[in-house]
């Protein structure tokens, strides 16, 4: 008995349980022979704390390799032990007839998240390009990373009216919302009984086994 109306409780509070999260988008820096595009990513172009930077190779100069670094811990320096560095990437790798790579630590692209301590915050990256094993740009620029922030208010969404002819959309969105709020508060209620019942199912097993 016990089992059964936890089951059903179950049931009936997984409507009331939602999860919102945030789905990583990443942006593409290309790493040309006279530095990274777009340079610097700036406050306007929706970068926020969970996102990711692809920085692909695309300096196709002979034998050119370049490294990105961040600076993780904003101290104005990159260290190797602390912050953020890419392997060396190259332009092109060589691959067999089965599409392996010919060496295994030849990269052509790196993806950095900005997540967990590494949020939301203004970054600074540097670019090292080499040609023949000698250093010949540096590049330092910077990343803003904005706040998650799933939905503003005023501001409309992906699939909102708004503008002329919207009145009645909305009101039926209103009417939608109520009878959602109205299912939600009985299934509360019916939880609530629920609770109470498996709370006597309990007393009564234990007033059972006591005699």
């Amino acid at each position: 008995m016990r089992v059964w109306v936890v089951g059903i409780l179950f049931i009936l509070m997984s409507p009331c349980i939602t999860v919102q999260a945030h789905t990583p988008n990443v942006m593409m820096s290309i790493l040309k022979e006279d530095g990274p595009v777009p340079k610097d990513v700036l406050e306007t172009a929706g970068f926020v704390a969970g996102d990711g930077v692809k920085f692909k190779m695309g300096d196709s100069t002979n034998n050119s390799t370049i490294r990105v670094s961040i600076d993780i811990d904003d101290d104005g320096a990159f260290n190797e032990s602390i912050d953020y560095f890419s392997p060396w990437l190259v332009f092109d790798c060589q691959y067999d007839e089965n599409g392996t790579l010919l060496n295994s630590e030849c990269v052509e692209s790196d993806v950095f998240y900005f997540n967990g301590t590494n949020g939301s915050g203004i970054y600074s990256y540097q670019v090292e390009r080499m040609i023949n094993g000698s250093h010949t740009d540096f590049w330092v620029n910077t990343i803003f990373v904005g706040v998650d922030i799933h939905e503003e208010g005023g501001i409309p969404s992906v699939g909102d009216c708004f503008g002329a002819g919207c009145e009645d959309v909305e009101e039926l969105e209103s009417s939608d919302s109520n009878s959602k709020k109205d299912l939600i508060s009985a299934l509360m209620v019916i939880s609530a009984i629920g609770l109470v019942v498996v709370s006597l199912s309990i007393w009564n097993e234990k007033s059972s086994e006591e005699e």
